[in-house]
């Protein structure tokens, strides 16, 4: 039987290529607008099914799920951290209601399993030391000291937590997986990390100066997942036998200082990358990584792995680059 996936951003679409070649599933992509001449670089629209509607619509949603024979959800659609900061309301309407309204939905239909598709963002407003050399899915907030560092964090955490509540209150089986800094070839919205990584590569691969704000050489690291690995990681939260744990750490597992990946880029375009420091926004977006996460529980319960560690990931896009996929 088909999955649904809401949202036909860069993980929405990885998890469907992924469904494509590795199950022989022909998912169905929910969204309100789809940009077929995107998409076709990344999946065969013939075995795709695109439906277009509004995710905090319940009824729309529940005939989805009845008229393609849906029995899982990988929910993907969101509104990105500096969506969220410009249109509160508009981002609390997408990232919190329509997440309840695939809950509510798949909770009316008799969906086997919700992927929710959240973020590392919501561990940021930890304060305290670590108590360990990785940070665990579950760890301890000081609720108002250390709440989480954005509207956007603070939705995907409040998301989370009324899964937990769908799956106690009305059996829903809700898994969530915490995506780090998510990141590859894409010509749609970018994530604050995307928008780093990206300005990084192409800076170096097409020859332009590499902008980047005082706070960005600054940081002290961030957690990274390839796009690849996001998509990975959806199907097989979708289709694990015994998520026990509930809630999974994606990413690669190590913090990657600014000029690390930078010396990496360079290493493998051959070319340099021109920084130039200015006292703009930066774009990395957040600022305190306590720790990288720990992906053990995804590894163990999941099947996850990391297929593309940095320096693969970032041979992968200048590949892509070099075949003109953005172009």
């Amino acid at each position: 039987m088909p999955t649904l996936i809401t949202g036909a951003g860069l993980v929405g679409t990885m998890a469907a290529a992924r469904l494509l070649a590795d199950r022989l599933d022909h998912p169905a992509l929910y969204d309100l607008v789809f940009l077929p001449d995107r998409l076709k670089n990344w999946l065969n629209l013939e075995k795709v099914t695109l439906v277009t509607g509004d995710v905090t619509d319940v009824a729309a949603l529940m005939k989805t799920i009845r008229d393609y024979k849906v029995d899982r959800v990988i929910h993907t659609a969101a509104r990105h951290t500096s969506e969220v900061r410009e249109k509160p309301f508009e981002g609390a309407r997408v990232n919190l209601m329509g997440t309840l309204a695939v809950f509510e939905a798949a909770r009316l239909t008799g969906i086997k399993r919700v992927v929710f598709c959240s973020s590392s963002t919501l561990t940021l407003g930890l304060r305290q030391e670590c108590p360990g050399a990785m940070l665990p899915e579950d760890f301890s907030l000081s609720v108002v000291s250390e709440s989480p560092p954005s509207t956007y964090a603070s939705l995907k955490l409040a998301a989370e937590w009324i899964g937990h509540r769908y799956r106690i209150e009305h059996a829903l089986d809700f898994v969530a997986i915490r995506l780090a800094g998510v990141f590859g070839p894409w010509a749609g919205t970018l994530s604050s990390p995307n928008k780093l990584l990206t300005t990084v590569i192409e800076s170096a691969w097409y020859g332009r100066p590499c902008p980047m704000a005082t706070e960005d050489m600054m940081n002290r690291g961030s957690d990274y997942v390839y796009a690849h690995d996001a998509g990975q990681a959806a199907v097989k939260a979708a289709f694990a036998n015994r998520p026990e744990t509930r809630v999974y750490n994606i990413a690669m597992g190590r913090l990657y200082r600014l000029q690390e990946i930078i010396e990496i880029v360079e290493a493998v375009t051959g070319r340099r990358v021109d920084v130039t420091v200015t006292e703009g926004r930066p774009l990395s977006g957040y600022q305190n990584n306590p720790a990288p996460l720990d992906i053990s529980h995804a590894i163990s319960e999941l099947g996850y792995e990391v297929t593309f560690p940095m320096e693969k990931a970032i041979t992968d896009y200048v590949e892509k680059l070099s075949g003109g996929l953005l172009r």
